[in-house]
């Protein structure tokens, strides 16, 4: 679960590169965040480290292995995706849940679900595990949807997890259901979580601020704030624009 970045450049047109010499490095287990304004090149990254795309230059290491010379079958089954908007297929939950691991038993669906706090909404359905979830999933909520998304990716016991802000969309219930989900999913498992909302990121144990495909500064919440750079300034006008009329100070 070690990922390198070394030097990383790539553009969608070889011409106009969207990120460039871009190097970090993420011990196994942990948390980074990846943030930036629109465009910073935040979802690049993640998509070479999906393997979707591949660096023009530099290179990504897993565990000291550049990512283009391992298997990509092997390697992405040891990657999950937990997405902003989750799309199922047009299938039953149960399938939909096992799509991260097809082997999988009766006994780690069930544990998977319920980790994920989506066992309880599943069996209050007439056909439990069987109800056909509509294409995309129609049928279900925003929030069922990220849940069978969580119990999918836990029962794939993935070492690398990546998070594209899985809570921005969700009312408050429903958020506090997945953030739990998704604390335990984190635990052990290097995380690479795309933050759209600042609030999210306090126990990353690294924040990787991104402008214009690079990297512009990195740390800790509380060191990027005192150094009042680009953080500083994208935090605070968050903050600002959070509060209402009647709640700014005077």
């Amino acid at each position: 679960g070690h990922v390198r970045f070394n030097k990383v450049t790539f553009g969608y047109e070889d011409d106009t590169p969207v990120l460039n010499n871009v190097s970090f490095d993420i011990h196994s287990g942990k948390t980074v965040a990846l943030i930036g304004p629109s465009g910073a090149g935040k979802s690049t990254t993640v998509q070479l480290l999906l393997r979707f795309f591949d660096p023009q230059s530099g290179e990504i290491q897993l565990d000291g292995y550049n990512l283009k010379s391992l298997d990509l079958e092997s390697y992405l089954s040891q990657v999950a995706l937990v997405p902003q908007e989750t799309l199922l297929f047009g299938g039953t939950i149960r399938e939909n849940i096992l799509y991260g691991k097809l082997d999988a038993t009766e006994t780690e669906i069930m544990e998977a679900s319920k980790s994920a706090h989506a066992h309880e909404f599943i069996i209050k359905f007439s056909d439990g595990y069987n109800t056909l979830v509509g294409e995309k999933g129609v049928k279900l909520s925003g929030g069922e949807r990220q849940r069978i998304a969580i119990a999918r990716a836990l029962l794939k016991n993935p070492k690398v997890l990546v998070l594209d802000e899985a809570t921005s969309a969700l009312d408050n219930q429903s958020e506090m259901l997945i953030q739990e989900a998704l604390e335990k999913l984190m635990v052990g498992r290097t995380t690479f979580i795309i933050a759209h909302r600042l609030s999210t990121v306090h126990s990353a144990v690294k924040i990787i601020v991104l402008d214009k495909g690079k990297v512009i500064e990195s740390g800790t919440h509380k060191e990027l704030m005192e150094n009042e750079s680009l953080y500083y300034h994208l935090y605070t006008m968050r903050l600002i624009e959070a509060e209402s009329p009647s709640e700014a100070p005077a």
